[in-house]
């Protein structure tokens, strides 16, 4: 019954994220390179300013280091839904809003031996282009008044990834693990110009479709210590290397007057080489009543190569600049491990804030995120979480060709674990 309950919740979620995901729009800046970034470990992770990478938990399992799927105990479950709004405003206080949402990550992970070996496989989205610019404008024909047209840019797409790999424990204070990482996704521009008060004008567009793949591998090591401040505490440090990638693909640009016209163009083949990327962090736990969390990453994007272009990217990588992201955050649960106690006793609650310096440069200017995080982790049936977030932030400024976003975004995620694969015995 509880299966049941939570699949039929989980299928609920979805539905909403994609019904919501139809007409998603999103910041202007993920127009640039392969679109914005995105990061997610675990649920409890993401509202703790982004810190996983020594986040050790029986009940979250993270993916920021597959060296923590050794601690394993339960068949685990998770998905996630989320839904944001996004305001941008230009140097002349021009403002525009916008929303969307989707399906976050998913998750499945279970031990081959309890807190020793741990399996996990996972989706999550690694970059996102989802936006909309408008342009409008005027031309002179040789003869008669100024014909006004409007030009579109919009976007769509990014990549995502699917990670399979172990975690095994070496000695009680030494985890080490190793996944397979496979990229996925389009990447896809369209300009179209209309003519909205001239029927002697069609439509034209110009769509611009990458569609890459590739491989990768990632390591990851645990080190952690107990009793270092109390009887009851431990101390964890925790380093993972994802191995550059190249992923291979092909762009397809089309042209024409019309949906029902569009002609193939050209169809071109090549490559792009991702840069490796590189995470540390540290975690406090004492008693699961306490943890508290910091991690670091970073992407030497100027490493970047590809034989197509991007926006804001030329094909030897230069134009960005090395990713460098620094978060942390802390987790309350003032029952513990008492499962005893009341409702909201047992109920975390979680706040963390992470900076961000992005790997595009738009006009050559850094780009930089400011953001906070917080939200609950509710108990539902046994072996069930309900995890409610919220993240807001500000990127960008407001000057010369670039604007200032300020983002608000809202998560849920279904946490649900119980053993399987267990062996009955017969009284």
């Amino acid at each position: 019954m509880r299966r049941v309950f939570l699949l039929t919740l989980a299928t609920v979620l979805a539905g909403t994220a994609a019904a919501q995901g139809s007409n998603n729009y999103g910041s202007p800046y993920t127009r640039f390179g392969l679109g914005e970034r995105l990061d997610f470990s675990s649920s409890q992770a993401a509202m703790m300013g982004g810190a996983g990478t020594a986040l050790r938990s029986l009940t979250w399992n993270g993916l920021a280091n597959p060296a923590l799927w050794a601690d394993q105990t339960y068949t685990r479950f998770a998905l996630s839904a989320e839904a944001r709004t996004l305001r941008s405003t230009d140097a002349s206080d021009a403002t525009s809003q916008l929303s969307g949402g989707g399906i976050g990550a998913f998750q499945l992970g279970f031990p081959l031996l309890q807190q020793r070996l741990g399996v996990n496989v996972a989706y999550r989205p690694f970059s996102r282009v989802d936006y909309r610019v408008v342009q409008d404008s005027t031309f002179l024909p040789d003869e008669g008044e100024p014909i006004p047209y409007r030009v579109n840019f919009e976007g769509n797409g990014g990549l995502q990834l699917i990670t399979a790999g172990l975690g095994a424990r070496v000695t009680p204070g030494l985890h080490v693990g190793a996944a397979l990482e496979a990229y996925f996704g389009v990447v896809e521009y369209l300009q179209r110009t209309e003519f909205p008060e001239n029927d002697d004008f069609r439509e034209t567009r110009t769509t611009r479709a990458t569609r890459l793949r590739g491989a990768t591998g990632r390591v990851g090591v645990l080190l952690s210590k107990t009793g270092v401040f109390g009887a009851e505490d431990a101390v964890s440090l925790g380093a993972a290397l994802s191995l550059p990638a190249t992923l291979n693909g092909e762009r397809t640009v089309t042209i024409g007057v019309s949906l029902d016209q569009d002609t193939l163009f050209a169809v071109e083949e090549g490559s792009v080489r991702l840069p490796m990327q590189v995470a540390a962090g540290v975690s406090w736990t004492q008693r699961e009543r306490w943890s508290v969390a910091a991690d670091v990453r970073y992407e030497p994007w100027s490493d970047f190569e590809s034989d197509f272009a991007f926006a804001g990217v030329e094909p030897d990588g230069s134009g960005l600049r090395d990713r460098l992201r620094i978060g942390g955050g802390f987790q309350l649960v003032p029952a513990g491990n008492d499962r005893t106690r009341g409702y909201f006793a047992r109920t975390a609650y979680r706040l963390g804030a992470y900076t961000e310096r992005a790997y595009v440069a738009p006009t050559g200017r850094d780009l930089t995120t400011y953001a906070l995080t917080g939200g609950f982790s509710f108990p539902a049936l046994q072996g069930a979480r309900l995890d409610v977030g919220v993240e807001a932030g500000m990127r960008g400024v407001a000057e010369g060709l670039l604007v200032r976003d300020q983002f608000l975004r809202g998560t849920v995620t279904v946490n649900f674990g119980e053993r399987w694969f267990q062996r009955r015995r017969l009284g």
